[in-house]
């Protein structure tokens, strides 16, 4: 056992050492509750837990819990022993796929989940990106100097006009900053999750080591995945030298400066935010960001936003749930007024960005596009946008064709279909998929 899985193994034990099996974690976790999971058996199953954590065989119902875990973190805010059981949870989830299946399959199966999700993003932010940010994105973390890493992870990629106004957030606000992301500097959520810890090492671990190796003072995350699990599998495991946070936290700690750099004369909306808890104060800074920014009503609608951490991802197991919490925020903007929903995260951000083509009167756009517009700034394309909504593509069409030309690309049919299912088979409000599709292969016939 490596020194890394042993300090695993620690966190684990404290957890089941000061855990009492009152069962509150169990009785709050709504995942449990959509697999049909008794509520009433709550001590049992946290007595499961406690015995896997001790080296015993993973019971069945324990595993089936395990298996239903989206990371909402209700579990840990219920806990009254103030335990971490969201990372108790992570830990005995891999301990329990380790028992069950052999390393080989599952070490199979985080590459080909990895080497997909690669693929997509590599094809689409050559189609939205120049050559020369996507390099200064991708170029090692170790190899930076500046004090402020913001830290894209992955997946942002695929909408990368959010990536572009942070920079130019922090760019406003003067900093010495560097952006470091892409596939390079993954955070090893599918090595993790399929139980292939070696491989995790040598990939979400290092990339944590790697910001400490830039000697930059403080990194700001943007995905909340990977803000996850390098606050519960690598800062608890080891206190790094750099102080880490999401970069919404650090906006709001910064809030002065920005309000003395917004620009008076904005646009009036009546915003609604898309929220999901669960990840540190981001919800709470994005609604204190908003709220100072001019000509802009932030509208208060109840919604689900306990159910995950963000859209897809884990939660993408409960497409029925995801789905009824969209159409239930976007038929709930529309019926309090509302002109705008804005996104949290890129997940979510994917999952509404065709809400427009169904609801017409809704525009929708993360909280940066609203910073950075604000400090006059901004005014990048949404091209994921144009995708989603299934509408003309001429605009899309000629962006990706001058990019996948500057970035020495090329797409063929096979990669138009498969990048159609990955855009239009996750969860969301979206327009027509044949309008992309067809689009884009006419592109890939002529590039």
């Amino acid at each position: 056992m490596s020194a890394y899985a042993e300090r695993l193994e620690a966190l684990a034990a404290d957890a089941a050492d000061r855990c009492t099996t009152c069962g509150k974690c169990f009785e709050a976790c709504p995942t449990a509750r959509e697999i049909g999971l008794d509520a009433g058996a709550a001590k049992d199953r946290v007595g499961e837990l406690l015995a896997l954590t001790r080296g015993e065989a993973p019971a069945d119902e324990l595993q089936q819990w395990l298996g239903a875990c989206d990371g909402s973190a209700r579990c840990t805010e219920a806990c009254p022993e103030d335990i971490n059981v969201r990372q108790w949870v992570t830990i005995a989830k891999m301990k329990a796929v380790e028992a069950t299946r052999p390393r080989e399959i599952g070490a199979a199966n985080a590459a080909n989940r990895f080497r997909h999700m690669a693929q997509a993003v590599r094809l689409l932010a050559s189609m939205q990106l120049p050559s020369e940010t996507l390099k200064k994105i991708l170029a090692p973390a170790e190899r930076r100097t500046a004090d402020v890493l913001f830290y894209t992870g992955c997946n942002v990629l695929r909408t990368p006009h959010i990536v572009l106004n942070v920079m130019d957030i922090l760019d406003a606000l003067e900093l010495d900053f560097d952006v470091v992301g892409g596939t390079a500097h993954c955070c090893g959520v599918y090595q993790f999750q399929e139980a292939d810890l070696p491989t995790y090492e040598r990939m979400g671990h290092r990339t944590f080591k790697r910001f400490g190796q830039s000697g930059a003072g403080r990194v700001l995350t943007w995905c909340p995945t990977c803000t996850k699990n390098f606050d519960e599998l690598e800062k608890d495991v080891e206190e790094p030298s750099f102080d880490l946070g999401h970069v919404s936290e650090f906006l709001a700690a910064n809030l002065d400066a920005l309000k003395a750099r917004f620009v008076a004369d904005q646009p009036k909306r009546r915003v609604v935010i898309h929220e999901h808890l669960g990840i540190g104060a981001t919800v709470a800074s994005i609604r204190k960001l908003l709220a100072a920014v001019p000509n802009l009503e932030l509208l208060e609608l109840p919604q689900d936003s306990g159910f995950s951490y963000a859209c897809g991802g884990q939660a993408a197991k409960f497409k029925e749930r995801e789905q009824a919490i969209h159409r239930g925020l976007a038929e709930g903007a529309v019926a309090a007024g509302a002109d705008t929903i804005v996104t949290m995260y890129h997940s979510c951000h994917r999952a509404l960005a065709g809400a427009e083509a169904v609801y017409p009167q809704l525009k929708v756009v993360n909280f940066t596009d609203v910073l950075a517009e604000a400090l006059g700034r901004g005014g990048h394309p949404d091209y994921y946008r144009l995708y989603k909504q299934g509408g003309a593509m001429d605009e899309a069409v000629t962006a990706a064709r001058r990019f996948l030309q500057d970035n020495g690309v090329r797409v063929d049919e096979s990669s138009v279909a498969s990048l159609t299912a990955d855009i239009f088979n996750e969860t969301g409000l979206a327009g027509s998929r044949e309008a992309f599709a067809k689009a884009f292969t006419e592109l890939a016939k002529t590039t």
